[in-house]
């Protein structure tokens, strides 16, 4: 599909970008083995890729420093940690720091600006799109709260994770600048925990109240459920929770995706209070609803049935407030609510 972002075809199906994946980041018998010291200035001359075209991560990282230092963003004295954070696309499980190749990788960093972006994006193949980070979390942490972006400044940020379930492996694109990092684990806790949930509860409508990208309807999803409901107040969530509907499709038997909004619609009301159907998408034996709104707000859109809710809020750490979340919205909804 093309991408909201560039126009390009950095959006990709899912089998296809799964294909192959245990090779993407390995070296090829020529490759070099490049470890730097991320506590010091990059002491590196700079090399070209490897004839299979592809570089150990720290020499690429090396050149944005330099890049970086040469337009003034960074001190001579800075160490090699402090040009940003490289972001792999596809992201996922490493066994080793990864090699990588053309577009295969996101930046971020706080102190990167334009004339530098610019350069990283004509000079370092392996870098796709530069984002300047402004600190906090992007997106929105609850409804009538403050929200947050980072900034694009050069290139495309549209980048995809790979996650491992017990049955297939779920793919979830997004964009870099308006959603908080999510990178693969060997471990990840919160599908495990969805997953076991939808195999105890046996649900007719599985409702994701925060979906994000949809990482953990997509979990669920694979055992079943006839109907499936996925909502977020902030639009990035839940517009590419909508996109990676689409590019899962083969794996949820989806034939149709529809949606209602485009991304660009979708900008113009970063954060939504009274619901908004987003998507649908429609297979033989299953329907899924995407909605942007306040979660609390969502049960008269609830398909009728044994209900059971996923609700992942940020500031887990908050405890009481937590506790109240999910209480409030079994009173209002029913059915089972749980926290993964």
């Amino acid at each position: 599909m093309e991408c909201p972002v560039c126009g390009g075809d950095c959006i990709r199906p899912a089998e296809e970008l799964t294909r192959g994946l245990e090779e993407r980041y390995a070296p090829c018998p020529d490759c070099r083995d490049t470890v730097l010291p991320k506590t010091a200035p990059p002491a590196f001359t700079r090399q070209p890729p490897c004839s299979c075209g592809r570089r150990p991560l720290d020499e690429i990282v090396a050149d944005i420093w330099t890049i970086m230092a040469e337009t003034g963003d960074l001190a001579p004295d800075d160490p090699l940690m402090n040009a940003g954070v490289p972001l792999i696309d596809p992201g996922c499980v490493l066994e080793a720091p990864p090699h990588v190749g053309k577009d295969g990788l996101v930046f971020l960093s706080k102190k990167v600006t334009t004339a530098s972006a610019d350069r990283i994006i004509a000079e370092v193949a392996e870098v796709k799109g530069v984002v300047r980070d402004f600190g906090g979390v992007p997106g929105l942490k609850d409804i009538g709260g403050e929200w947050h972006t980072h900034e694009l400044l050069a290139g495309c940020d549209v980048r995809a994770n790979i996650f491992e379930t017990e049955n297939a492996p779920v793919v979830t694109y997004l964009q870099q600048s308006v959603f908080h990092i999510e990178f693969p684990r060997a471990f990840d806790p919160k599908i495990i925990n969805t997953s076991m949930q939808t195999l105890m509860h046996g649900p007719e409508v599985f409702f994701d109240a925060c979906c994000g990208a949809g990482r953990l309807t997509l979990a669920a999803a694979q055992y079943g459920i006839p109907q499936v409901v996925m909502n977020d107040a902030w639009y990035g969530a839940a517009y590419w929770a909508a996109v990676n509907l689409e590019v899962n499709r083969t794996m949820l038997g989806l034939e149709t995706v529809d949606y209602f909004f485009s991304y660009d619609e979708c900008r113009t009301t970063p954060v939504r209070r009274e619901p908004v159907q987003i998507a649908e998408a429609n297979g033989p034996e299953t329907a899924f609803a995407v909605w942007q709104g306040d979660f609390r707000l969502i049960g008269p859109h609830l398909p009728d049935g044994h209900l059971l809710t996923v609700l992942d809020l940020f500031g887990k750490e908050e405890h009481e407030r937590m506790e109240r979340e999910q209480e409030d919205l079994r009173q209002r909804i029913g059915g089972i609510v749980f926290i993964p």
